[in-house]
């Protein structure tokens, strides 16, 4: 695997992001958003610089989970008006269920509401069931569907930069060329991470990917042109805890509950303890945590990090107090590793 070449890395600061699915919670979806709303609030207060929430459509309430976000614009739009220095990302609009033009002009008035903080994070995809129901046709087809996914990118990214979009000359109103420098794509594959270097655009590398992290990362790299200025965020699940074994301890409901919904493409685990590797949970005291992010096979390449704090945590003020610890005392120490790795 080769390395990243340390001379293009986007900046030693390591920017630490907030990642939320919003659709796992233990009251009601109102509160739930009004926790999260908290938290990215608190989290910007703490030196957190984005925040990142993903699109649900609909739900099935037999199975447990009664929603999460459809309409990541209107959250970030509240959330626009309540920070002032807080990016504001989606991981990811799922844009085969969208129309990319909409997509297009609902993120072009929120970058201008906002003074120029969105981070446009798309992703292919879509389950038949939820396409059907919006009255959406997808492609059975891999590779049709990927090249159809492209494709809208391409025409959303044109809309932005100010193209033409219709035959009489009509335009985005409002434009946003620079928003168009700011695409992210959530992927799965080394395939469609080597894709997304070749269109110098950003990935995001979640926790549970169909090939290891670092297997999308370098696939990443390999395809960006010479010179181009990488992106790459690496979802990075905590829990602190006195030591590793609190720490465990403590995690082990929420985790044995994700490792339900994620064992049946993830290598098999025998322990709790292996559950926790393969969802790329980093847990113990601050210095567990450092070492184990730094030790991550991806995070040579990793330009961002995307904290997730979801799943495991009582409460937001749980929440709260891990993140603190990792602003405070985890996350100057990356940035430290980090810059040693550029200056290797």
């Amino acid at each position: 695997m080769p390395s990243p070449d340390p001379s293009v890395r986007a900046s030693e600061r390591l920017p630490i992001g907030l990642f939320a699915h919003l659709a796992d919670h233990r009251g009601t979806l109102e509160q739930t958003y009004a926790d999260h709303l908290d938290l990215f609030e608190f989290a910007e207060t703490v030196g957190v610089d984005s925040a990142w929430v993903r699109q649900f459509h609909l739900a099935k309430p037999d199975a447990g989970r009664l929603g999460g976000l459809p309409s990541p614009f209107v959250f970030l739009g509240v959330l626009a008006a309540r920070t002032t220095t807080l990016r504001l990302g989606t991981a990811a609009i799922t844009l085969p269920l969208e129309q990319e033009i909409r997509v297009a002009e609902d993120a072009a008035v929120l970058d201008v509401l906002s003074g120029g903080r969105v981070e446009l994070g798309l992703a292919n995809g879509g389950q038949p069931e939820i396409a059907h129901a919006l009255g959406i046709r997808r492609d059975a087809d891999r590779d049709a569907s990927r090249r159809a996914y492209l494709a809208a990118v391409d025409r959303l990214t044109a809309a932005l930069r100010g193209g033409r979009l219709t035959d009489s000359g009509e335009v985005l109103a409002p434009a946003r060329p620079s928003l168009a420098d700011r695409i992210w794509h959530a992927t799965l594959t080394e395939q469609s991470a080597l894709e997304t270097g070749q269109r110098r655009e950003g990935v995001l590398v979640g926790t549970t990917q169909l090939v290891p992290g670092e297997v999308s990362a370098a696939a990443y790299h390999r395809g960006l042109p010479e010179g181009a200025v990488p992106r790459v965020g690496l979802s990075t699940w905590i829990f602190p805890g006195k030591d590793r074994a609190d720490a465990l301890r403590r995690a082990e409901d929420g985790l044995t509950a994700k490792w339900q919904w994620a064992k049946d493409f993830l290598p098999r685990a025998d322990s709790v303890a292996d559950i926790a590797g393969r969802l790329n949970l980093h847990y113990g005291n601050p210095d567990d945590i450092t070492a184990s992010i730094a030790q991550h096979p991806a995070f040579p390449y990793t330009t961002q990090i995307q904290l997730q704090l979801d799943g495991l945590y009582r409460d937001v003020d749980e929440q709260k107090e891990a993140l603190q610890v990792f602003t405070s005392a985890v996350a100057p120490e990356l940035r430290s590793v980090a810059g040693s790795l550029v200056a290797a």
